[in-house]
């Protein structure tokens, strides 16, 4: 973990009710910092429903008490720097082995609503029925992927068609691994790298150190530097819900090179329904991908509210082998 650096927020109510709200931010900040900053024997009374600091600055701004307000964010402020002084926080982040998905959204969140937010509508230009149409997957669903595919600190992911990169940047958090990501279009990319950077700074007011990020721009079916990383890559996730048939053939190739036992997560299948192995195409890098069908729930994704489906496709020989000795047999026969 590394040094906790403090953080400051202007105290001003948002003009537009659904714009950046401070006052939000200061308090899910500091319920974050009270759940998972101190040890489990102070926790308890710092989160108390009644008389914990979040409770506190709830109750002042819902009386408009801004003398309340300031006086409660001073103390919890006195708090923190004494918990520092003591060590008493930099032993607790020490003891964590991993972080709580509220704290990753929190984190998340304050990245995206610095640099993303204010720009949104560039995410917005681009044109339909391309393959170049933007969608973003939501933080509790993209904690699920990494559950589902047990990404480990010791483990790659790539993201092929990162948009802005919230999902590296969450795995990397979330998981510390060595995260990639590349993408085609300019304006995700340019907010990507101002993201990558209040991120990196974010990570260290908050004393946390997540997994080397990297994030490209390019055409993932011609970047030298992705093929390399892909040979290496533990699992690789493609947002492929708008992308183009033809496209989906192209990339499907891209998985050749991929290592055993390495994970493909999708929003459409790369392997049709009863696939079956046949011997005028052995060399279809499908007859190697086993699926397993996923269901997400409501709000995982940026372009529907309504639930839907993924898929895990895992690089596994063995029913290629199986089939080539099958034919073997036969053949000696």
């Amino acid at each position: 973990m590394a040094k906790v650096n403090l953080d400051s927020f202007e105290l001003v109510l948002p003009l537009e009710s659904e714009g950046y709200d401070p006052t939000a931010d200061i308090e899910e900040t500091i319920d974050q910092i009270c759940k998972n900053y101190f040890p489990a024997t102070q926790t308890s009374s710092l989160c108390d429903e009644l008389t914990g600091f979040k409770r506190r600055l709830k109750r002042s701004r819902d009386k408009n008490d801004l003398q309340a307000y300031s006086a409660t964010i001073t103390e919890f402020n006195a708090l923190v720097k004494s918990s520092l002084a003591d060590s008493t926080i930099q032993t607790t982040l020490d003891n964590l082995r991993n972080l709580p998905l509220p704290l990753v959204e929190r984190i998340i969140n304050q990245t995206y609503s610095r640099t993303i937010s204010p720009q949104v509508q560039l995410l917005k230009q681009y044109e339909n029925g391309t393959d170049n149409v933007y969608g973003e997957l939501l933080p509790r669903f993209v904690h699920d992927i990494f559950f589902e595919t047990e990404l480990r600190s010791d483990h790659i992911f790539v993201d092929l068609g990162s948009g802005v990169g919230n999902v590296v940047l969450q795995a990397a958090l979330e998981t510390g691994c060595e995260a990639w990501g590349i993408e085609q279009m300019a304006n995700p990319t340019r907010l990507g790298a101002a993201q990558l950077a209040e991120f990196e700074a974010r990570c260290k007011r908050w004393g946390l150190r997540p997994g080397k990020v990297t994030l490209l721009q390019g055409n993932f079916l011609g970047s030298d530097e992705i093929d390399k990383v892909l040979k290496r890559a533990d699992v690789v996730l493609v947002n492929n819900q708008a992308f183009t048939p033809a496209l989906n053939e192209k990339l499907i190739l891209k998985f050749l090179d991929l290592k055993e036992g390495a994970q493909i997560v999708s929003l459409k299948s790369f392997v049709p329904d009863k696939w079956e192995i046949k011997t005028r195409s052995l060399d279809d890098v499908r007859n190697v991908l086993s699926v397993t069908r996923k269901e997400y729930g409501t709000r995982s994704v940026s372009w529907t509210d309504e639930a839907g489906d993924w898929f895990i496709a895992i690089k596994d020989s063995r029913n290629l082998e199986a089939f080539q000795k099958k034919m073997m047999r036969r053949g000696g026969n």
